[in-house]
């Protein structure tokens, strides 16, 4: 009951289409199919390297240029799946998602509380734990509040009102401060 008393801020949110899509890029970067990206970096950069070294430039023998051709190869097509193929895939699946979100959470409320934060909607009321939820990813434009793969709270910070937006803002970094990634975008 006295979480309840303790309430640190109520904020009326509305993500955008653009904001949702992010918001599934940047979970999916910090728990998902894009979690391997540096070492998929890695690999790839490994890969040219093996690549342009095993190139023999004085010999002429065709045979032989064929594994250095195809690790030079393997090398911009992992970049492509990991940078262009994985995340169209995630965007589609998120604007397929959005129109349902959309309905569910018409008129979201957050209210942060000093353990919870609690969505309430017309149908819907959601009590999540900060101690329960995976992480916290903070943007430029956005915080991203994962609770497990299936379930993700989008606060754009457009929508903190302006009186007390900079509080808020440091609660969310107090309260996460073990859990929070800061990033620019998904990638980086």
């Amino acid at each position: 009951m006295s979480e309840q008393l303790l309430n640190k801020a109520e904020i009326s949110i509305d993500p955008t289409d653009k904001e949702y899509k992010d918001a599934w890029l940047l979970a999916e970067r910090a728990g998902g199919w894009l979690r391997p990206l540096p070492l998929v970096v890695f690999i790839a950069a490994a890969l040219l390297f093996a690549g342009l070294c095993s190139l023999d430039w004085f010999r002429h023998n065709y045979s032989s240029v064929f594994l250095p051709l195809l690790l030079c190869f393997c090398c911009p097509v992992l970049l492509m799946v990991f940078f262009f193929v994985v995340p169209k895939k995630i965007e589609t699946q998120a604007s397929r998602d959005y129109l349902t979100y959309k309905t569910l959470m018409a008129k979201a409320t957050i209210k942060l509380n000093a353990d919870t934060v609690v969505t309430s909607t017309e149908n819907l009321t959601f009590n999540d734990s900060y101690a329960l939820m995976a992480g916290c990813i903070e943007t430029p434009q956005l915080f991203v509040l994962i609770k497990d793969r299936e379930r993700i709270l989008i606060i754009p910070k457009r929508c903190l009102p302006t009186e007390n937006a900079d509080n808020i803002v440091k609660f969310l970094r107090h309260v996460f401060a073990r859990k929070r990634r800061v990033m620019k975008n998904w990638a980086f």
